[in-house]
């Protein structure tokens, strides 16, 4: 199993994590959440970096022939990590000198981040990795060197090399928080988008430009209704399609939507009733903030694509009722390609969902398999062997399930609720009190 450990990191003093097929993460605002979903980000997305310098260095090599000499891959990739470790942190002036961030892809293969000692240059970014990448990276680089007559192959061999190497053949997919603001400019991104140049582009949030460009790709996806999308998907493509996942995950994206998306000639609407919509731009904050949670996920699933998912803050202006179908949503999403998940959030109607799932996991050998089903259906239950709780407060991260009740711990999803009803309470008391003086 993969593992992260992060040292006076931003808000997080320490925390030691094993990479779950689900794990969900709650806290308070500006309690590191973020922090840790983005390290995560940032390491599964090397063989991305990786892949993307190769084929850059072959085709400039290409270009400019053998006498060129180009830098050694070794050396644009560590390059390539420092600028992009700065595109989602920002400068490192005021981390910690001893800070230092440690992924382990297996027991053996890993990559460490830290500041280089004595360094007193900002930015300065200390690489480390095991002897098996830096093997890696030898034989890319001269694999690059050579001359293929057809690249496709070559890029195709190194890919499954890279996520060989790194146990890792998902994709990794960031959806951050604040989605409702992309949204609501979502027919001026494309002109906005196109119109900045690379240093510009550079200049993002490296997360929210990710998120951009995937939605960018993802909107012609969406020209017809579902029904369509998914006879065309099952009718056209080689993946064996689950149909019926399809259109249940389709049944919950109405619910919470309270209809769907629609890409019509460039213009993007939320179809309603018949023939009735509202234009994107004037839909609620909370179908804005969820409307693509709700579309990638359904897109990648449609596609037979796995992927890893970090998503920040699912519940953000939406109603209790409907954060509980989103994380079911969530959920569904799981039992397909093997897709695994990063979930933060501050909502006890997400956490109390989850251990709802969980709980139906759970009975699954005690009751009528088919009664259960009626409650919670079967590909939306979670096994509690295969998924993990964070709290963290303090820069501190700990786990808060409960093994023997196989949940989430009640004090986790309750806190804040504890706290409202004790202050209620002694304001009872109180009045009593001076209520009997009278």
């Amino acid at each position: 199993m993969q593992r992260i450990v992060i040292h006076k990191f931003g808000p997080i003093h320490h925390c030691e994590m094993d990479m779950d097929d689900f794990i969900v993460c709650t806290g308070p605002q500006a309690s590191g959440k973020s922090t840790l979903a983005k390290t995560i980000f940032f390491f599964k997305n090397l063989k991305n970096l990786m892949l993307a310098q190769f084929v850059r260095g072959y085709l400039l090599q290409e270009e400019s022939g053998a006498m060129a000499a180009p830098m050694p891959f070794s050396n644009r990739f560590l390059k390539e990590m420092r600028s992009n470790f700065l595109q989602i942190f920002g400068s490192t002036w005021y981390m910690e000198q001893d800070m230092w961030l440690l992924y382990y892809y297996s027991e053996d293969t890993f990559v460490k981040i830290s500041l280089r000692p004595g360094a007193d240059t900002p930015n300065d970014i200390w690489i480390e990795y095991s002897k098996d990448i830096g093997d890696m990276l030898a034989s890319l680089d001269k694999i690059q060197k050579e001359h293929h007559e057809h690249f496709d192959p070559v890029r195709d061999m190194v890919r499954r090399q890279i996520e060989e190497l790194l146990d890792d053949d998902r994709e990794v997919v960031y959806i951050p928080a604040g989605r409702s603001m992309i949204t609501l400019l979502s027919t001026q991104l494309n002109y906005l988008y196109s119109s900045m140049d690379d240093i510009q582009k550079r200049s993002l949030d490296y997360c929210t430009q990710n998120y951009l460009e995937r939605i960018l790709r993802l909107k012609g996806s969406f020209a017809e209704d579902m029904e369509q999308i998914i006879c065309n998907a099952v009718t056209f493509t080689e993946n064996k399609l689950d149909r019926q996942l399809l259109c249940e995950m389709t049944e919950l994206m109405r619910a919470v939507l309270q209809g769907e998306y629609r890409n019509v000639n460039g213009e993007e609407r939320l179809q309603l009733t018949g023939d009735k919509y509202v234009k994107i731009n004037f839909a609620s904050s909370g179908q804005q903030e969820v409307m693509w949670i709700l579309n990638v996920l359904f897109y990648y699933v449609l596609n037979g694509r796995k992927a890893y998912f970090i998503i920040e803050e699912p519940e953000s202006h939406l109603f209790p009722a409907a954060q509980k179908l989103v994380t079911e949503y969530i959920s569904l999403a799981k039992s397909a390609w093997e897709n695994q998940f990063f979930v933060t959030t501050h909502s006890p109607y997400i956490l109390s969902t989850v251990n709802n799932l969980l709980y139906a996991d759970r009975i699954s050998g005690i009751v009528p398999a088919d009664e259960l089903n009626e409650i919670i259906p079967r590909d939306r239950w979670l096994e509690f062997q295969r998924m993990a709780a964070y709290f963290i407060q303090d820069g501190k991260v700990h786990s808060c399930t409960d093994d023997e009740f196989q949940s989430i711990e009640d004090e986790v999803i309750d806190g804040a609720a504890a706290d409202i009803n004790t202050a209620f309470e002694k304001m009872i008391l109180l009045k009593e009190k001076y209520s009997e003086e009278e």
